[in-house]
């Protein structure tokens, strides 16, 4: 087996059964963070993997351009002589184009992240200065505007905002209040608007691909998740649900983060069900196993591939 064959087994049985797979154990939340860690090494390792793999099909593809019946050699030794012109000059530029071509899926991947990160950030920081303009705030991170529709969520920016509506004051009491606030520092103190911008970026660049439409829908709800965990944590499970329902369904900024705008139903679920020690347990062993899994796969193959155990066709 090659190692471009090798690591194309990988991604492929991952971008078929990972999704279902992972939907499966990380749909109770019960270790939010693990579950998140579980969809980002999914999605990091299918996509360097891919470009890996393409990479080095081309270059394999080079190697047997003059030498059809050549014998068997290892990828980095064929590749460093069809590079040095070895092999002709036609796999010399087969083999120059395979790299750059994996460079350069690379760079377009880190653009396109980028550049949602980069919108993701001027919107924020041009909403957070907007809402400090109009709203009124005591001094703290908590900005107050004048609204009808009871709401709160989080804005990025310089210095972030935390944005709660006259109507949400007039709806909560001082504890749902407190709760949902914390909820909203959370977010702002793990930086969880970079993230979902990345991964919501990752999947309107590529939007066939099932697993990482489904890592931003899940990275979404699981950092609520993570979010609900901090403030129950400072003010009880039972204020935070309170203001959850009452705010829920109260439309918020498309790159704000809100406390009652994802996952409100399963979250209001995970917070009044009896937390069991064992499940808790049993879900962060097979969240760390799967994380490993995927972790390794990949660098086995590196490693056996660099140590001759695993060859590719030259």
């Amino acid at each position: 087996m090659t190692v471009a064959a090798a690591l194309l087994l990988y991604v492929v049985a991952v971008l078929a059964a990972g999704p279902k797979l992972l939907l499966v154990i990380t749909a109770d939340g019960g270790a939010p963070r693990l579950a998140i860690a579980a969809w980002l090494t999914a999605v990091v390792t299918v996509l360097g993997c891919s470009i890996a793999a393409i990479a080095l099909l081309l270059i394999e593809a080079a190697g047997h351009w003059n030498s059809p019946d050549a014998l068997l050699v290892s990828c980095l030794e064929r590749l460093e002589a069809i590079l040095l012109g070895q092999s002709g000059g036609p796999a010399r530029v087969v083999a120059t184009a395979a790299v750059a071509l994996a460079i350069g899926s690379v760079v377009a991947i880190g653009v396109r992240v980028g550049c949602a990160l980069s919108r993701m950030r001027s919107h924020t920081f041009a909403h957070a200065d907007a809402v400090r303009l109009v709203g009124q705030s005591d001094g703290s991170d908590v900005v107050i505007i004048e609204a009808a529709e009871p709401a709160a969520y989080c804005v990025a920016g310089r210095p972030p905002a935390i944005v709660v509506t006259t109507a949400a004051l007039a709806a909560l009491d001082e504890r749902q209040l407190a709760a949902v606030v914390a909820h909203e520092r959370a977010h702002l103190d793990g930086r969880h608007a970079y993230l979902v911008a990345a991964v919501r970026g990752l999947a309107a660049g590529l939007p066939r691909v099932r697993l990482f439409a489904d890592a931003a829908t899940q990275v979404s709800s699981l950092l609520e998740m993570c979010a609900d965990d901090a403030a129950a944590r400072r003010h009880g499970n039972h204020p935070l649900l309170a203001g959850l329902l009452t705010l829920s369904g109260a439309i918020t900024p498309a790159h704000g983060l809100a406390a009652a705008g994802v996952a409100v139903l399963v979250r209001a679920e995970r917070l009044t069900a009896a937390r069991n020690g064992h499940t808790h347990i049993r879900s962060r062993l097979t969240l760390s196993g799967a994380v490993a899994a995927m972790a390794a796969t990949p660098l086995a193959i590196a490693v056996l591939s660099l140590s001759g155990a695993l060859i590719c066709f030259a």
